[in-house]
């Protein structure tokens, strides 16, 4: 195995003894997980276990500064001016201030990023690259499974949404929850479309009228029908021939169901986190889902109209927490840019007691939406809770994983195990092929999600 030449020289120079991960025996070493953080003074390397999620204001405490992550690309520049294909873990390596997790000096051997290649080095050298000037040591990481279970009984579920904002003391936040636990009713549209949904009998025409009962509804459902990522020969001129020669009745009736829904709560439109984004996740998230179905035998398909509406509705748990914690949402997204290699449901369980699958599934059914999408929600995290449900949660993880490695939302960015395919009887190339077709059509999907987000 080849190490970066900074790396390399590194290694030399400190007397380090290193092994190449992959000729060591798996599952004996501590994983180190390297993050870059910057604020107004300067850059800076922090170090920690891989299965801990990092404190942002412990850290902040210790340092003194108001550290924030560093977006993924300027990262990956950032490494690339150094020679190295990736953040390496390695005090010195950047010539940064180094702030290590203490538990690193006495986690035994190290399995560690090296700028490219994964090494393996005994906890005694490693502590010896800390005693330096430039690093220094403190407890600012929560063990994950110190933060409870990532999915719990869905009956528990308005107890926790009550007990995490119990903890927050203020009357204007008891307020909110006493507003908010009193959910706004279904909007009159979707009510409508669910009975269409549940109507044997229904026509392209009864659909069509009950869409057109909102322009700006209708609109949208025309303009996602006339998107070149559908290329529908000719132009599209109605609901009826958007339903009739390009989306299809179940398509039409989920798509105009999840936009009516997603028009019920908003969030601040801009950033990483706001709504403009959140239509760019949903939105993919529908593409991949609906590609992954059709690719799985028919035996095991889940019904193709539910899954896109969980797809399309899978991050619909952020746009409630925007709305009840309105005042944590910012410290929420400030964790979750900070412990990309953990998941929003672990930040989420860490500053509030609740995730945004909780929330999403809890209202869900208060609103009496088909089972399936409740559990697909609830559940996509831990899909061996969903029970008779668990194929429809198994494959929107999946989906929310492929698109985390294209850089859409905020699922772990980690290798996805073959059990993932397996599970939903879909060939790992034949998925791959449609993660490049979604892909390949990002920038259609995004006009899309534009004009859905206007």
């Amino acid at each position: 195995m080849e190490l970066p030449q900074a790396v390399s020289r590194l290694l030399d120079s400190a007397a380090i003894q290193w092994t190449p991960a992959e000729l060591a025996e798996p599952g004996t070493a501590t994983e180190v997980r390297a993050t870059l953080l910057q604020d107004a003074a300067g850059r800076v390397l922090v170090l920690m276990p891989a299965d801990t999620l990092l404190d942002l204001d412990a850290l902040n405490r210790f340092a003194g500064r108001e550290l924030l992550a560093i977006p993924d690309d300027a990262v990956a520049a950032y490494c690339a001016t150094h020679g190295l294909a990736s953040l390496p873990a390695l005090p010195r390596a950047l010539g940064l201030p180094v702030i290590a997790e203490r538990a690193l000096r006495s986690c035994g051997e190290l399995e560690l990023d090296a700028g490219g290649a994964r090494v393996r080095v005994p906890e005694a050298d490693f502590a010896n690259l800390l005693d330096d000037g430039m690093c220094s040591s403190a407890d600012f990481c929560v063990a994950l499974g110190d933060l409870g279970p990532t999915c719990v009984a869905a009956s528990t579920d308005e107890d926790d949404i009550g007990n995490a904002v119990a903890r927050f003391t203020s009357r204007r936040i008891e307020r909110r929850l006493e507003d908010t636990l009193d959910f706004p009713p279904l909007p009159e549209i979707a009510h409508r479309i669910i009975r269409i949904s549940a109507d044997p009998y229904a026509s392209v025409s009864d659909l069509a009228r009950v869409v057109e009962i909102d322009p700006a509804l209708a609109a949208q459902v025309v303009s996602w029908a006339s998107s070149p990522y559908y290329a529908a020969p000719g132009k599209v001129r109605s609901i009826q021939d958007a339903i009739v020669r390009v989306l299809g009745f179940d398509l039409v009736m989920n798509l105009a169901l999840g936009l009516a829904l997603g028009k019920t709560m908003r969030m601040s439109r801009e950033g990483r986190h706001g709504y403009r984004t959140y239509w760019v996740q949903a939105v993919h998230c529908a593409a991949m889902v609906e590609g992954l179905a059709k690719a799985m035998p028919s035996n095991l398909r889940p019904q193709l109209g539910h899954t896109y509406l969980s797809g399309l509705l899978h991050n619909f748990g952020a746009l409630i927490l925007g709305e009840l914690f309105k005042p944590q949402m910012q410290l929420v997204c400030r964790y979750t840019d900070a412990n990309a290699h953990v998941g929003h449901w672990h930040v989420e369980r860490f500053l509030l007691g609740v995730t945004r699958e909780q929330m999403a599934g809890w209202l869900m059914r208060f609103w009496h939406l088909p089972e399936e999408v409740c559990a697909a929600l609830r559940f996509q995290q831990a899909p061996g809770q969903a029970g008779e449900h668990e194929i429809a949660a198994r494959l929107l993880q999946l989906a929310t994983r492929m698109l985390r490695q294209q850089g859409i939302g905020s699922a772990p960015l980690e290798p996805i195990p073959d059990q993932a395919f397996g599970a939903l009887g879909i060939d790992r190339d034949a998925a791959l092929e449609v993660g490049e077709r979604i892909r390949g059509a990002s920038e259609q999907l995004k006009a899309i999600a534009h004009d859905l987000a206007a």
